[in-house]
């Protein structure tokens, strides 16, 4: 495995990806998953071979899959997996009836198509935390998803990433646009903040009070999903709409052509245009929008929750925990986030603003 992987620790400098170069040299030499077998279900791109190259110098044996309904592997990324002869499997459903110690889970999919790990799951996604926290368990799950760091990705990440991505397939000028964005959750505060931060003009649409409140002590306005007057001027006035909901189908209720002409988006992982809108319609055929880039967010954004995914197995292997759900310790948290801070001359108040608080 070792040169088809971790070559690419030089194409992501340590100035890029602090945190996965120091695991990948603690884990060298302690190596704490020595003899577990590791089914790794996270999109697989070209960034993620570093967050791979990790667990395997930790000395776990892993197998690699990618949840494909929202998002293609790279096949550069598969490519290195094949060289590193490291198993790829194309379909998890293939896998039923083997076992397996530790699911890196996205989604809870694996869970959903396989069963349970013999030893505990880390969760990444609001979506697979959701789904685990309303089911009864039989092992222990680690979800990162309400974390600060994961915030790096959702919040900063995206708002780096949305633009990219819009820029490459539209080849507008998005000096000249104005947005309306459905939902402002985590993904929901990273496009206004982009749109913020370069004078964009931004409608946010999202039915819970608190958040509306929250999008306009930013100066965001914002606009109750029911209040369809008021939603419908919005749109006239906007060329952009992004969905970053976590529901499916939200535009249902709306006449299709009040979206007529206008670039659509989606950053959620299900459909959320639903039925009413074709694949045509919706840039990358309504998949997430960022996943047309070769690294869907960018390394620095990512590295520490990469970091930190890998990080919680050792929670599992370490403490132990009852069935159920648990998040990451907020010590942990808070540290990496003053770490990644600290790496890259970041002001901790930009974090405090705009980083989405569902307890706020």
């Amino acid at each position: 495995m070792q040169n088809a992987l971790i070559k690419f620790f030089q194409i992501y400098s340590k100035n890029e990806a602090p945190f996965m170069h120091q695991q990948l040299a603690e884990w060298r030499a302690t190596r704490p998953l020595a003899g577990l077998r590791i089914l790794h279900h996270v999109p697989v791109v070209v960034n993620t071979l570093l967050k791979i190259a990790c667990l395997l110098e930790a000395g776990a044996d892993v197998t690699v899959t990618n949840p494909s309904d929202f998002c293609h592997a790279h096949p550069q990324a598969v490519s290195a997996l094949k060289e590193a002869n490291i198993s790829y499997v194309e379909t998890p459903l293939s896998l039923v009836g083997e076992q397996f110690d530790l699911y890196f889970d996205c989604s809870a999919q694996l869970y959903q198509f396989l069963g349970s790990p013999k030893i505990g799951a880390i969760e990444l996604t609001g979506s697979g935390d959701y789904f685990y926290r309303h089911h009864n368990l039989d092992f222990p799950v680690i979800s990162i998803d309400r974390t600060l760091t994961k915030q790096l990705e959702t919040v900063f990440g995206c708002a780096e990433s949305s633009h990219m991505a819009l820029t490459k397939l539209t080849g507008i000028t998005l000096s000249e646009t104005s947005w309306v964005i459905f939902g402002f959750g985590k993904i929901g505060h990273g496009v206004a903040y982009f749109c913020n931060q370069n004078k964009i003009p931004v409608v946010v649409v999202d039915i819970c009070e608190k958040q509306r409140n929250l999008a306009k002590n930013l100066g965001i306005k914002a606009i109750n999903p029911e209040n369809f007057n008021e939603l419908e001027r919005a749109l006239i006035e906007a060329n952009v709409v992004i969905t970053a909901t976590g529901k499916k189908a939200i535009l249902n209720d709306y006449p299709h052509s009040w979206f007529s002409g206008k670039i659509l988006a989606n950053l959620g992982v299900y459909d959320e245009f639903g039925p009413h809108f074709s694949e045509d319609e919706v840039l990358n055929h309504k998949m997430p929008v960022n996943f047309v880039l070769e690294d869907p967010t960018p390394m620095k954004y990512i590295d520490p929750e990469f970091y930190i995914h890998n990080l919680a197995s050792l929670i599992l292997l370490n403490e132990k925990l009852a069935n159920g759900v648990y998040g990451i310790p907020d010590e942990m948290d808070q540290n990496i986030i003053q770490r990644w801070c600290t790496y890259h001359s970041f002001p901790l108040d930009q974090i405090k603003l705009w980083f989405y608080d569902p307890n706020r």
